[in-house]
């Protein structure tokens, strides 16, 4: 069952991992992808050809679809576990704390997609700073 539209595009952020921003307990792992893949080119769990927008071993119909919404996305300096802060708290180290691993804007993870709906139509802007709340102390 798909769950998406032919129509809607969609845009990915890829990440390639440095070793000095790499989080201790994702260390092994890294060089594990790299030995495996033959590249350093991930973020150490996702190699940035397959963070894509779309399946990159499964071909088929809604494959084709996902494929043509793509529209690509940027490579960042940055790890797999970027977005987390709390939840990752339990393997956090004195050494990731001193290189400040986990202290990146957790929002460029989000906004790139709003942003290409939001060009599209798909989002739509507001005008002003209104919220829910406003709006219903207006009725």
């Amino acid at each position: 069952e798909a769950q998406h539209l032919e129509f809607v595009p969609t845009c990915t952020l890829r990440g390639v991992l440095e070793d000095h921003t790499t989080p201790e307990s994702l260390e092994m792992i890294s060089h594990l992808l790299t030995k495996q893949s033959g590249s350093g080119l991930h973020d150490s769990q996702v190699h940035v050809f397959d963070a894509v927008g779309h399946p990159v071993y499964t071909k088929n119909r809604n494959g084709r679809i996902l494929k043509s919404c793509d529209m690509g996305g940027s490579i960042q300096r940055t790890h797999h576990w970027s977005p987390l802060d709390k939840e990752v708290e339990f393997v956090r180290t004195k050494k990731d704390l001193r290189r400040k691993v986990f202290d990146c804007a957790k929002d460029r993870h989000v906004f790139p997609w709003v942003d290409v709906n939001a060009r599209f139509g798909f989002v739509k802007y507001v005008e002003g700073n209104e919220t829910e709340e406003n709006r219903l102390s207006d009725d």
